[in-house]
């Protein structure tokens, strides 16, 4: 399953041009701008008494966005509150902004769990 996984990702980095390596186990992708992303597949053994099947995640997915705005102000404190209440204002949306890193952990949702250690 791993090897299907991983056959999955770089077929469509393949796909969409992207450059990128691999050791069998994690694949390392080039980004814009001198950044590396690591996408990892390994193999979790699930608890030996867990029902076959799917089992049900909560995933949390924590992302950072980056983007420069020039606003004039009497310190940077005002200038970061004046960018603040345009993003909250809805007037800067994310959309405008590039992702700076992403980060996605997963719970399994019942008291099983799955060793990944």
């Amino acid at each position: 399953m791993q090897d299907k996984i991983l056959k999955i990702i770089t077929d469509a980095l393949k796909g969409a041009d992207a450059k990128f390596d691999t050791d069998g186990q994690t694949v390392w992708v080039d980004g814009k701008d001198g950044r590396t992303f690591a996408v990892c597949v390994s193999e979790c053994a699930g608890d030996a008494d867990a029902d076959e099947g799917d089992q049900t995640y909560t995933v949390h997915l924590h992302a950072s966005f980056m983007g420069a705005f020039d606003v004039k102000a009497g310190s940077e404190d005002k200038a970061e509150e004046i960018v603040r209440d345009r993003f909250t204002a809805e007037e800067i949306k994310v959309s405008d902004l590039e992702f700076e890193s992403v980060k996605v952990d997963a719970e399994l949702n019942e008291s099983k769990s799955m060793d990944c250690g």
